[in-house]
């Protein structure tokens, strides 16, 4: 029965022959009475005439002059056979299993995701933007493995590898791994505090992005935390080794934040993410004017407000806010630190964004930067550069399409 089958299929009308069938979400009727199904990569069950009936499936191609038109689950027009070709096999996309049939990339429960060229040429359907089609180049695209015939039935390989990649890594890893460029030097210990740390910007290419427009980071001896990165562009951040080796054991005790004693009885908020907090510095210069106007009213809002209620005592020199210890769940910023400057408050609230038990801190004490931060992740494009738009978009649709990038990346 029709009923039975798995899957929605496209909704249109199949021409065959002399006749005119209806096809509604897959089901195909003639004169209202079921006689196949039409999956929306092109494979068909015939179940009785006039297509036949036969056990299986077959592609569309298979019918001599059977051809649908109609959309798909999207929305979006949809001709099978179509007008262009392509190979038929097996893909295997970021180790993710598709099919190939003609050209259309499928799943496995038969949706389309995009199309491949006999020449290798990748195209992913991006739901987010009604079913774009973006086309992956040597930037975006991730790992490719291809076994099958192109169209002339040529039996074809493909194997495609990132550049510096390492099979047993999986995206985020390898990302990680180039933006960090001591990371191969570093303790166990050391390797999974990067890893937590900056795990959310690498799944939603935020890190390969900033990377590629402003640096990487590495290990140094700088004296004063990270050299070169609030106000100045710079570019690479370098970390200074021993506050590094300082960070993660503090991460390890305490976890993202911690309170420290300053200024009797005083007592201020520490974010122990350092190599997040760098890193959004370097995100910083990659945001859109607009966004950065954002920012820095929010900044000077919440400067003022801090200044009302929590004055720096007499004879402390610092920038950091500082709070009675009864007085911790009223602050204003997040982390001490974030009162200094407008950089600062940016990159603290980037860092504390990094990892759920400080985000879920940030979305308390400061649920303005929290939303921005979830804009940032979720629709990069109203926070980027203009200039970084389409290589984002087009990133984060082959990480999705690629298994990296959940729908909702907060969960990562």
């Amino acid at each position: 029965m029709v009923e039975t089958l798995k899957g929605t299929g496209p909704s249109g009308f199949l021409e065959f022959g002399q006749n005119l069938l209806v096809v509604d979400y897959g089901k195909i009727y003639q004169d209202g009475t079921p006689v196949g199904f039409l999956h929306e990569d092109g494979l068909m069950q015939g179940l009785s005439e006039p297509l036949g009936v036969w056990q299986g499936l077959k592609t569309i191609e298979e019918l001599p002059g059977c051809v649908f038109r109609g959309i798909d689950r999207r929305g979006l027009q949809l001709e099978l056979p179509g007008s262009s070709s392509g190979p038929t096999g097996g893909l295997t996309y970021n180790k993710q299993s598709f099919n190939v049939i003609f050209g259309r990339i499928a799943t496995q429960d038969h949706r389309i995701l995009g199309f491949m060229t006999d020449e290798g040429e990748l195209q992913f359907y991006d739901d987010r933007f009604n079913g774009t089609l973006r086309k992956m180049d040597e930037v975006s695209q991730l790992s490719t493995i291809f076994q099958g015939i192109k169209s002339n039935g040529q039996p074809w390989q493909l194997n495609y590898q990132r550049p510096l990649h390492r099979p047993d890594k999986s995206y985020w890893e390898n990302e990680i791994i180039r933006y960090f460029e001591d990371f191969d030097r570093v303790t166990g210990p050391q390797k999974k505090y990067v890893c937590e740390t900056m795990r959310l910007f690498a799944c939603t290419g935020l890190l390969q992005v900033v990377r590629k427009q402003e640096g990487s980071a590495g290990l140094g001896n700088v004296r004063h935390g990270a050299s070169g990165a609030t106000g100045v562009r710079s570019g690479k951040v370098n970390l200074d080794r021993d506050e590094f080796e300082k960070e993660v054991g503090f991460y390890k005790q305490f976890g993202a934040s911690m309170v420290v004693p300053r200024h009797k009885p005083l007592i201020e908020v520490r974010i122990n993410l350092v190599v997040a907090h760098e890193y959004g510095h370097q995100l910083e210069f990659c945001l859109s004017q607009a966004a950065q106007g954002i920012i820095s009213e929010a900044y000077e809002k919440r400067r003022k407000l801090c200044d009302q209620i929590h004055p720096l005592p007499d004879g402390y020199e610092g920038g950091a806010e500082l709070v009675q210890p009864t007085q911790l769940d009223e602050r204003v910023f997040v982390s001490g630190y974030a009162r200094s400057s407008m950089n600062e408050y940016w990159a603290e609230s980037v860092a504390a964004f990094a990892v759920p038990q400080s985000r879920i801190l940030l979305a308390e004490v400061d649920p303005e930067m929290h939303e921005l931060l979830v804009g940032i992740v979720k629709e990069p494009e109203k926070m980027l550069n203009f200039n970084l738009h389409e290589s984002i978009l087009t990133l984060q649709t082959s990480l999705r399409v690629g298994g990296e990038l959940p729908e909702n990346p907060l969960t990562i």
